[in-house]
C-alpha cells in the first residue's frame, strides 16, 4: 500500500483598513517529523467579524494555544488521533473562556463575552494520512472535491454535517461542531472564509483546483481576488496523493499551449544574442515597472501572505506606506515615461520606413554578433586561454593603477589632515601663551581661526571624530578663560523656603536688613526672614488687605520700602507692614525705584520718565521730571544708581544717564551677549555693574566702562530670581527657585 502524502497551498489577502469588516488569519502547523508521524498536521482559518484591529491578537492567541496544546500530547505514543484532537479543543475552549472572565484578554468594540461566539468564524482541522477531523463555527466554507469515474465533484461537507448533527449545542463552546472522515487520493479538501465564495463560485473552485497544479491554482485565485480591494480572503487547499506520484504534474489537456509558448520563447532566446535581447526588452521592462509602481500607489495598506510552498506559512508582511511628496514626484515622472513610451511605440508602429530601418539595424547587428561568435569558436583552445589571461592581466593592470592613485590620494589627504591638526594645535598653544601675557584680543583671534580650521576637518573615521572632539574640548577650555567664566560647582545652601510653604512661592525681591535677609513672596505678599548667623527662617503674612502684588522692594533708612501694582507704596519694619506716603504719577506704572542722596528716583513706564522726589517728614513729596530727553522705556526691567542712573533693557542693553542726559555705553568682550537679563545692581561704593541673567545661568560683572570682568556660572542656577551683593564680605546671595544660596566673589 502506497503512503499517502498531503500537500498544502493557501491564499491569504488581508487589508488593514477601516473599510474592512473583519480581522482574519490562517495557519498550517509545521510539526517535527515525530509529531507529524503521530499527530499529523494541524491547520485552520479564524476570523473575527469586527473592524477593530486591536482584536487581531485574539486570533494569534487562539492559534498559539491550539498548536502548543495539540502537539504537547505527542509524548504519549499510544494516544488516538480523534481523542487527542477533541481533548485539545476542550482544553483551549476552557482556557480561552477563563482568560476572558479574568479580564486577561482585551476585547475591543462590539466584541464582548456575550457576543464573542457569534462574532468568530473558525474552521480547525487535523489530517493524518487519509484521516480528517474538523471543527467549525459560523461562516466557514468546507468542501471535498471528490474524484468520480467521469470527473471531479464538489461536496459541501458542512451542509451534510449540519443535516446529520442534532440541534442545541453548548452555547459557550467555540468548537462544538465536530466532524470526521477520510480524504483519499486523488481528492482535495478546500476551506475558505465567507468572503471567498462572494467572488468565486463553487463550480469555478472545483474546475481550477482539479485542473491546475496546487501552487498554480492558489496563484490563480490570488490574482483573481486582488482586484477586490477592501475584502479579506483566506483559503486552504489540501491535496491527497500517493507518495510515488508526481505532485505537481499538469494535465496534458491544459499544458499543451503553455508548453508551446515556452518552447517558442526558449527558441527565440537561443537564436537571439543575449545583449540584443536585453536591449530589445528594456523599454518594455521599464514600462511594466512604472505601471506596477503606479498601480501600487493606489493600493491601501495591506498584508499579503502569498507564498504557496507546501506545508509552510510565510510571515513576511508587505506594506505600502501613505503617499508622500517623493511618491507623488515619482508617480508624475512615471506617468510622463509611460506616455512617452506609448507615443514612441505608436509612432514607430505607424511609420513603415522607420520600422524597416530598425529591423534592418537589428539584422545587421545580429549578423555581426553571429560572425564574431563564429570567429571566436574557430580560435584554438590555447589561443582562447591566452586571450582570457590577457584580459585578466589588463583588468589587474587597470586595478593596480587605480589602487596606486587611490593610495597616493589617501597619503596626500592624510598629510593635509596632519598639517591642519598641527596648525590648530599651534594656534591653541599660541592663544594660551597670549592669555598668560594678558593679550586677550590676540588670543581671541587665534581661537577664532582655530575654530574655522576645525570645521574643515573630515569626520569619516572613528579616530578622526575622536581627534575632532579632543581639539574642540581644548579650544572650549581656552574660550572659557577668554570669557572669564568662573564655574560655581557647589554654591552653599542657606535656606529652602519650600519647607515652610510647599507651593505658591514667587520670589521677586530680596533685601538685606542688618543681619537678616528679607525675601518677599509676590504670590501672596508674604515674606520670609532668614537670620544669616543661625540660618533660621521665619515666615510672616502681610497684615494689610488692600494692597496689590508687590513689584519692587528696596532698603531705605532702616526700613524697607515696597511698591505694589496698585500704584502705591507700603513700608515693612519690625515684621509689620504699614502704608507709606509717596506721591506717584496718576495712572503710573513704576518699573523700579532707587534711593540716593535723600531723594527717591522712580522710573515710570506710562510716561517714559524718571521722577526725582524729595524726602519729607512722612514720606516723599511730588516728583519732578529728571530726564532731559525723550526715551522709550518699554523694555526696561531694572534700574540702579551711583552718580549716574543705570537702566537695564531686557534685550541686553545697558543705558547710562548723567544729569538727565543719555551717555554712550557699550559692553566689551562679553560672550555670549546678554539674553533677557532681569536685575541690575551698582552703587557709588563699587567699581562694578552686576547683572542677573537667568537664561544662561549666570551673574555677569562689568566695570563701569563696559569691560567684562568675570562671569559666575552654575548648573544649579536653573531659575534665578534675585541677588544681593556684599562687597565688604566678598559674598553674593542668590535666590534660585525656592532656595537661597551664597558663594564668594573671586574678582574682589
Amino acid at each position: 500500500m502506497n503512503q499517502i502524502v498531503n500537500q498544502f497551498a493557501h491564499i491569504f489577502i488581508h487589508y488593514y483598513s477601516n473599510k474592512t469588516a473583519s480581522s482574519c488569519k490562517l495557519f498550517i502547523s509545521e510539526p517535527t517529523q515525530n509529531q507529524e508521524r503521530l499527530l499529523g498536521c494541524l491547520f485552520g482559518i479564524l476570523e473575527i467579524n469586527t473592524p477593530s484591529r486591536e482584536n487581531a491578537p485574539l486570533i494569534n492567541l487562539l492559534i498559539n494555544e491550539l498548536e502548543e496544546t495539540y502537539y504537547s500530547k505527542a509524548e504519549n505514543e499510544n494516544i488516538k488521533l480523534e481523542e487527542c484532537f477533541e481533548n485539545t479543543l476542550k482544553e483551549v475552549n476552557s482556557k480561552f473562556h477563563q482568560l476572558i472572565k479574568e479580564r486577561q484578554i482585551t476585547l475591543v468594540g462590539n466584541l464582548n463575552e456575550n457576543t464573542i461566539k457569534e462574532k468568530i468564524n473558525l474552521g480547525i482541522g487535523v489530517i493524518k494520512d487519509n484521516q480528517l477531523y474538523l471543527s467549525y463555527l459560523n461562516n466557514i466554507n468546507i468542501f471535498l472535491i471528490h474524484r468520480t469515474k467521469q470527473d471531479f465533484k464538489i461536496i459541501d461537507i458542512k451542509k451534510i454535517a449540519s443535516n446529520e448533527n442534532s440541534e442545541g449545542q453548548e452555547t459557550s463552546n467555540l468548537f462544538a461542531n465536530l466532524l470526521s472522515g477520510e480524504v483519499n487520493p486523488p481528492d482535495f479538501l478546500f476551506l475558505a472564509n465567507g468572503n471567498f465564495l462572494d467572488f468565486i463560485s463553487t463550480e469555478r473552485i472545483q474546475k481550477i483546483i482539479s485542473s491546475l497544479p496546487l501552487h498554480k491554482a492558489a496563484e490563480y485565485f490570488k490574482n483573481s481576488l486582488l482586484q477586490h480591494e477592501g475584502n479579506n480572503f483566506a483559503a486552504i487547499i489540501i491535496k491527497s496523493s500517493h507518495g510515488d506520484t508526481q505532485t505537481d504534474k499538469e494535465p496534458a489537456s491544459l499544458t499543451s499551449i503553455t508548453e508551446l509558448n515556452y518552447t517558442e520563447s526558449i527558441t527565440e532566446k537561443l537564436l537571439t544574442p543575449s545583449f540584443w535581447n536585453i536591449l530589445k526588452n528594456l523599454p518594455h521592462k521599464l514600462f511594466v515597472f512604472f505601471s506596477r509602481f503606479k498601480r501600487r500607489q493606489k493600493q491601501p495598506v495591506k498584508e499579503t501572505l502569498e507564498q504557496t510552498v507546501s506545508g509552510e506559512i510565510p510571515t513576511e508582511i508587505s506594506q505600502v506606506k501613505p503617499r508622500g511628496i517623493w511618491q507623488s514626484i515619482w508617480g508624475f515622472i512615471s506617468n510622463i515615461f509611460i506616455k512617452i513610451y506609448k507615443g514612441l511605440k505608436n509612432f514607430i508602429a505607424n511609420n513603415q520606413f522607420l520600422t524597416a530601418r530598425i529591423n534592418n539595424l537589428k539584422l545587421k547587428l545580429h549578423i555581426k554578433i553571429t560572425l564574431l561568435k563564429n570567429f571566436f569558436k574557430k580560435i584554438p583552445n590555447l589561443s582562447k586561454i591566452l586571450f582570457f589571461i590577457a584580459i585578466i592581466m589588463i583588468i589587474l593592470f587597470i586595478y593596480s593603477i587605480y589602487y596606486l592613485k587611490h593610495q597616493q590620494k589617501s597619503t596626500i589627504n592624510q598629510k593635509e589632515y596632519q598639517e591642519l591638526t598641527g596648525k590648530i594645535e599651534e594656534l591653541k598653544n599660541q592663544a594660551e601663551s597670549d592669555l598668560i601675557y594678558g593679550d586677550e584680543a590676540k588670543a581671541r583671534d587665534e581661537i577664532s581661526e582655530a575654530q574655522k580650521l576645525l570645521a574643515t576637518l573630515p569626520l569619516e573615521s572613528k579616530k578622526q571624530k575622536e581627534t575632532n572632539e579632543n581639539l574642540n574640548n581644548s579650544l572650549q577650555t581656552i574660550i572659557a578663560k577668554l570669557r572669564h567664566i568662573t564655574i560655581i560647582s557647589d554654591p552653599t545652601l542657606i535656606a529652602d523656603l519650600s519647607t515652610l510653604e510647599e507651593n505658591n512661592i514667587d520670589i521677586q525681591n530680596m533685601v538685606l536688613d542688618k543681619n537678616n535677609i528679607d525675601v518677599f513672596n509676590s504670590f501672596n505678599n508674604s515674606n520670609f526672614v532668614i537670620n544669616l548667623e543661625t540660618r533660621e527662617t521665619k515666615k510672616y503674612m502681610t497684615n494689610l488687605t488692600d494692597i496689590g502684588v508687590i513689584i519692587r522692594a528696596r532698603s531705605i533708612d532702616n526700613k524697607i520700602l515696597l511698591y505694589h501694582d496698585k500704584n502705591a507704596f507700603i513700608q515693612y519694619q519690625d515684621n509689620k507692614y504699614s502704608p507709606y506716603s509717596v506721591a506717584t504719577p496718576a495712572n503710573g506704572h513704576l518699573i523700579d525705584f532707587v534711593f540716593y542722596n535723600a531723594r527717591l528716583y522712580s522710573l515710570d513706564l506710562t510716561s517714559n520718565q524718571i521722577y526725582r522726589q524729595p524726602q519729607a517728614d512722612t514720606g516723599f513729596g511730588p516728583g519732578v521730571t529728571w530726564l532731559k530727553s525723550s526715551e522709550d522705556f518699554k523694555d526696561i526691567v531694572a534700574m540702579s544708581i551711583d552718580t549716574n542712573i543705570w537702566l537695564l533693557d531686557k534685550t541686553g542693553k545697558i543705558l547710562k544717564f548723567t544729569k538727565g542726559r543719555k551717555q554712550n555705553f557699550e559692553t566689551t568682550n562679553l560672550e555670549p551677549i546678554l539674553e533677557e537679563p532681569t536685575k541690575l545692581f551698582t552703587s557709588d561704593g563699587t567699581k562694578y555693574l552686576y547683572i542677573l541673567e537667568p537664561k544662561n545661568k549666570r551673574i555677569v560683572v562689568l566695570d563701569k566702562n563696559g569691560q567684562l570682568v568675570i562671569q559666575y556660572f552654575s548648573e544649579t542656577f536653573n531659575n534665578l530670581r534675585d541677588f544681593i551683593i556684599i562687597e565688604k564680605e566678598k559674598k553674593i546671595f542668590v535666590a534660585n527657585e525656592n532656595k537661597i544660596y551664597f558663594f564668594n566673589l573671586s574678582h574682589l
